[in-house]
C-alpha cells in the first residue's frame, strides 16, 4: 500500500481535532458543574466558602484544561503548580465534611461524596509529587506551592474548631512540606567552596587592580561565576579558575612589562643625551605609558619596544651622522656651480633629518658627498680638456660650420662658469662630433668625385643619362661650395640608386639573353618545320627582342622587360606549332 506524502500530518490533524473536541466537552462539562453548583447554592445557609470555593476550583480546573492537551514544559509547570496548591484545600474541606459527618451520623451519600473528595485529593497529590520530584529547585518549588495551598486551608479548616481536624491538615503539612522545602542537589559542599574561592580571588583582584584597568577579563569571569556557580557550582568554580589563572598571566605579564618599560626608558634617557632634546622616542614612550593605564598590554608593549629601538638608532648613529655632516660640508666649503649647489642641498636634507631623528638615513646621504666632490672636479677638468680640444679642431677647419662650432663653443665656456661640466662637455663633444662627420664627408666626396669618370660610365645611355649626370653635377655643386654634408647625403643617394639600376639591368640582360639564346635554337626548328620569317608570330617575336635589346641599352629596364614579355608570349605560341 502507497502512503500519500502528507498521510502523517493529515492523521495528526485529525487526531487533534478529536483530543480537542473531547477537551471542549470537559471544559463545559466543568462550567455547567461550576454553574449548577452556583445556582443552587443561592438559597443556602452555607457560607461563602462552601458556596464559592467548588465553583472557584471547577472554573479553574476549566481553565488548566488545555495545558493537558499541549503538555509541554511551561504547561507542566503550571499543571504541577495548580496541583500542589489545589489538593491541600480539598483534604481541609474533606477534613471537615469527615468531622461533620462523624458528629451528624454517616449517610451513604454524604460517605460516598467524602470518599470522592478524598480520591481527588490523593490523585492531585500524587501528580505534584510526580511532575516535581526531578531536581531540589523543583522539590523546593513544589513545597513553596504546597505551603502557599496549606495557607489557602487554613480559613476552610477554621470552620471546624475541632483541634483534630486542625492536628490532621497541620501533620500532613509538615510531612508534605518540610522535607521538599529543604531539599537538596547534593552539591552543597562544592557550593560552599565556590563561594570561599570566589570570595578570596575578588579580593586578590581588587588588590591586584589598584585603580587600572587591567582586570576586566578576570572581573568578568568573576562576574559570570557569581551568575552560574549558585545553579551549577562546578561549573562557578571552573570560571573561578579561569579567572584565578588570567588574573595569574596578567600580573606575569605585567611584571616583564615593567621590565621592558624600565629598559625603554634608560634607552631614551640615553639618546636624549646625545640630542639634547626629548624627541620622537619619548612620545612613543609616553603613549606606551598611556596605553599601559589603559590596559592595552599588547599595545603598550609594542610601543616600549618601538621607543628603545628608536633610542638605540639614536644612540648608535647620532655621533656619526654630526661628524659625517661636517665632512661633506667642509668637502663643499665655498664652491659654486651647478653640481655643488644639488650636493648643498643634499646636505641641507641630511640636517633636517637630523632634526627629525633620522640619523641612519643622514649618513646614507651625506656620507659619499667627499667621492662626489672629487668627481665633480675630475668632471670639471674633463670638460676644460674637451673645450680645449674643441678649439683647436674649430682652428685646424676651415669650413663653414665653424662659425656655428664657435658658438656652441662659447655656450659650452659658458656652462663651464656656471658649474654645469656635463652640459659643457655635451656641447663640446658635439662640435668634434660635427667636425669629424664634416671631415669624414669631404673625404667621402673628394675621393668619389675623383672617380666621376668611372661613375660617369655607368650612366644609362638613354633618356634618363642627363638626369644622373644633373645629380652627379649636383654633388660637385654642393662640394665646390664645402657644403660636405649635403654632399655626401647626395652622392650616398646618387651611388645606392645607381646601383640598384645595374642590379636591375644586370638581371634584365640576363633574361634577355636567355630568350635570345632560346630563340636561336626555336627558330632553327621552325625553319625545318616550313615555318618561315612571314610567319607573324615569328615577326612579332624578332620584333620584341631588337625593342627589348634597344630599351635595355637606354636604360629603360621597364620598357624592356614588357618586350621581353611579348617576345616569351609570342615563342610560346611557335612552340606549339613544332
Amino acid at each position: 500500500m502507497v502512503i500519500l506524502p502528507d498521510y502523517p500530518d493529515r492523521a495528526i490533524a485529525a487526531e487533534r481535532i478529536r483530543v480537542e473536541r473531547a477537551l471542549l466537552f470537559c471544559q463545559m462539562g466543568l462550567i455547567s458543574t461550576g454553574a449548577l453548583w452556583l445556582f443552587a447554592s443561592f438559597g443556602s445557609d452555607s457560607g461563602p466558602l462552601f458556596r464559592f470555593g467548588p465553583v472557584t476550583i471547577l472554573f479553574s480546573t476549566a481553565l488548566l484544561m488545555p495545558d493537558l492537551v499541549e503538555f509541554g514544559p511551561l504547561e507542566r509547570t503550571r499543571i504541577s503548580t495548580a496541583c500542589c496548591i489545589t489538593w491541600p484545600p480539598l483534604l481541609a474541606f474533606s477534613e471537615v465534611n469527615r468531622y461533620n459527618l462523624t458528629v451528624s451520623g454517616y449517610t451513604t451519600v454524604n460517605l460516598g461524596g467524602l470518599l470522592g473528595l478524598i480520591f481527588v485529593t490523593a490523585v492531585l497529590f500524587f501528580y505534584s509529587r510526580k511532575l516535581l520530584q526531578l531536581e531540589a529547585n523543583s522539590k523546593r518549588w513544589r513545597g513553596l506551592s504546597t505551603t502557599v495551598g496549606f495557607g489557602l486551608a487554613i480559613p476552610i479548616v477554621a470552620i471546624n474548631t475541632s483541634p483534630q481536624s486542625w492536628l490532621i491538615v497541620f501533620v500532613i503539612a509538615l510531612i508534605t512540606t518540610l522535607p521538599s522545602l529543604m531539599a537538596k542537589d547534593g552539591s552543597e559542599e562544592v557550593r560552599e567552596l565556590f563561594y570561599d574561592l570566589l570570595k578570596k580571588t575578588e579580593r586578590s583582584v581588587l588588590e591586584a587592580q589598584s585603580g587600572n584597568n587591567l582586570m576586566q577579563q578576570p572581573n568578568s569571569l568573576l562576574k559570570m561565576a557569581r551568575e552560574e556557580g549558585r545553579k551549577d557550582p562546578e561549573r562557578g568554580l571552573s570560571l573561578v579558575y579561569e579567572a584565578q589563572r588570567e588574573a595569574d598571566r596578567i600580573q606575569s605579564f605585567v611584571e616583564d612589562l615593567r621590565e621592558i618599560r624600565d629598559q625603554s626608558e634608560i634607552a631614551v634617557n640615553r639618546a636624549e643625551e646625545k640630542t639634547g632634546f626629548p624627541g620622537e622616542a619619548r612620545h612613543v614612550f609616553q603613549t606606551a605609558v598611556e596605553e599601559l593605564d589603559n590596559g592595552s598590554l599588547r599595545s603598550a608593549e609594542q610601543s616600549f619596544r618601538n621607543s628603545k629601538i628608536m633610542a638605540e638608532k639614536i644612540e648608535l648613529h647620532w655621533e656619526s651622522a654630526k661628524i659625517a655632516i661636517a665632512d661633506a660640508e667642509e668637502a663643499v666649503g665655498s664652491e659654486t656651480g651647478h653640481l655643488v649647489a644639488g650636493l648643498r642641498s643634499t646636505v641641507e636634507a641630511a640636517k633636517k633629518a637630523m632634526e627629525d631623528e633620522d640619523p641612519e638615513y643622514a649618513i646614507a646621504i651625506v656620507s659619499a658627498i667627499p667621492t662626489q666632490m672629487g668627481d665633480v672636479e675630475g668632471l670639471m677638468s674633463r670638460a676644460s680638456r674637451s673645450i680645449e680640444d674643441a678649439e683647436r679642431a674649430i682652428l685646424s677647419s676651415d669650413s663653414d660650420f665653424s662659425i656655428d662650432a664657435k658658438d656652441r663653443i662659447k655656450e659650452a665656456k659658458e656652462a663651464m662658469e656656471s658649474g654645469n661640466a656635463s652640459l659643457a662637455i655635451g656641447l663640446a663633444e658635439g662640435v668634434m662630433r660635427s667636425l669629424r662627420s664634416e671631415g669624414e664627408a669631404q673625404s667621402s666626396v673628394q675621393r668619389a668625385l675623383r672617380q666621376r669618370k668611372s661613375i660617369e660610365a655607368s650612366f644609362p645611355s638613354g633618356e634618363d643619362g642627363p638626369n644622373w649626370l644633373a645629380r652627379l653635377e649636383e654633388v660637385e655643386s654642393l662640394a665646390n661650395s664645402q657644403r660636405w654634408l649635403e654632399a655626401a647625403d647626395s652622392m650616398s643617394n646618387l651611388t645606392s640608386d645607381l646601383d640598384s639600376l645595374l642590379k636591375r639591368l644586370g638581371e634584365a640582360r640576363e633574361m634577355l639573353d636567355f630568350l635570345s639564346e632560346d630563340w636561336k635554337k626555336l627558330r632553327k626548328r621552325l625553319d625545318s618545320s616550313g615555318i618561315g620569317p612571314e610567319s607573324s608570330n615569328r615577326l612579332v617575336s624578332e620584333r620584341a627582342l631588337a625593342s627589348s635589346e634597344e630599351a635595355l641599352s637606354e636604360g629603360k629596364i621597364e620598357e624592356c622587360l614588357a618586350f621581353l614579355g611579348e617576345a616569351d608570349s609570342a615563342m610560346e605560341s611557335l612552340r606549339c606549332l613544332v
